[in-house]
């Protein structure tokens, strides 16, 4: 890809990224006024200067993107979660014009200690027109799709790239235009993943550019603040990178570029002191349903069997990902990035496995109504890294 449209796609990478960030900054503030209005039309103008500018340029993304607008337009929000804790949040954003209104606890079903990125976002489109009518807002948790994804254009042939969007379609579904945001945990994950690898585990490449890293950081403030899952799959990727380092004996070399990184979690523990200074906390998973249910639940090799069951046995994408995953590095073994996605992979089951085992409600009832959401982020995050080694591949193959 010429140097100039690879530049050309970052900039505008950045620039939607800082606006959705910025929105949220404003609305954190109590900025419900004409600059949230001409923030957000400033986001509405950078995507059509990404349509027009260069357009035959990453065709497939801008029709595809399109198509996927159209029905997110086109459906209604029938989900529990879209109705009584997505869309509920961003609507008494909209009418409260306060990112603070759940801290009267209100209907604490919704999860008022979650982060509320998205829902702000929602919340600015219906402050731009003006009414609540839920059909715009609720396209706003579609749009946050767009900079990662003109990001990673990039970084991958147009064969490769259309792969992915194919990924993204068997993997995320719905959640593309019905405004579940599991998808957009997902696709930030393994983007910032991805990112980390770049930077830490390859040499003279886009991970030393100032813009690759400023995008890094901008996809790393974001991932926390679309949901509590995306706090912690953060941290494991700051874990798994440090480990690493130990191991090879660089992270001395690196601690500066980690340190900087890490201020990303920065917004996110802001918004949790505030939380627990209102008394609003998480009531899913604490400390001590961690030491009463997990404790007699790790003890019961049922609940093994309920886990694997659930998570990975009956589900055939995560099947199909993982024989993926084996044939793309029988064809190419590449080995750090082998052990960075594998170390990724575990690291979050056993999360998993540690967070179903401590929940407070039946074990059968959870994983029935949230195992295939949760295994998004594990399914995409092995898609795209075992795509990004068959383009490696490629890349060597043609050179």
């Amino acid at each position: 890809m010429p140097v100039e449209l690879k530049k050309f796609n970052n900039i505008i990478s950045v620039t939607l990224l800082l606006l959705i960030l910025n929105n949220y900054f404003l609305i954190s503030i109590g900025f419900f006024n004409i600059l949230l209005k001409i923030n957000t039309i400033f986001f509405f103008i950078t995507i059509i200067y990404f349509y027009l500018k260069n357009f035959k340029n990453n065709l497939a993304l801008k029709i595809y993107f399109l198509l996927i607008l159209l029905i997110c337009f086109g459906t209604v929000a029938g989900a529990w979660d879209l109705r009584s804790s997505y869309l509920f949040h961003a609507k008494r954003i909209f009418f409260d014009q306060s990112l603070y209104s759940a801290f009267d606890n209100y209907a604490d079903f919704s999860h008022n200690d979650y982060p509320l990125l998205l829902h702000a976002f929602s919340a600015s489109f219906a402050h731009l027109t003006g009414y609540w009518h839920e059909v715009f807002p609720k396209s706003a948790y579609t749009f946050v799709y767009l900079p990662p994804l003109i990001f990673l254009y990039s970084y991958m042939n147009n064969k490769k790239y259309l792969i992915l969007l194919s990924l993204l379609i068997f993997f995320l579904g719905p959640h593309l235009f019905d405004c579940r945001i599991d998808g957009v945990v997902a696709l930030y994950f393994t983007t910032s993943a991805y990112c980390f690898y770049n930077i830490f585990f390859l040499k003279n490449n886009e991970g030393y550019k100032g813009t690759f890293y400023f995008m890094t950081f901008l996809i790393s403030s974001t991932l926390p603040l679309i949901k509590n899952e995306g706090f912690v799959l953060l941290i494991l990727i700051f874990l798994v990178t440090v480990f690493l380092k130990f191991f090879e004996k660089e992270l001395l070399v690196n601690l500066k570029k980690i340190s900087t990184l890490s201020l990303s979690f920065t917004p996110f523990v802001l918004w949790k002191f505030f939380c627990f200074e209102n008394g609003i906390t998480n009531t899913d998973f604490t400390l001590i349903l961690l030491r009463e249910n997990l404790t007699s639940r790790l003890l019961d090799l049922d609940n093994y069997n309920l886990f694997f069951d659930y998570l990975f046995i009956s589900n055939e994408k995560i099947i199909v990902v993982l024989l993926f995953f084996l044939v793309s590095f029988y064809l190419n073994f590449n080995k750090k990035l082998f052990i960075y996605t594998t170390l990724l992979f575990f690291s979050y089951s056993a999360l998993l496995l540690i967070v179903y085992f401590s929940t407070p409600h039946d074990l059968t009832y959870h994983l029935h109504t949230s195992a295939s959401r949760v295994t998004r982020s594990l399914s995409l995050m092995l898609g795209i890294f075992s795509l990004y080694n068959l383009n490696i591949y490629a890349l060597k193959e043609s050179s």
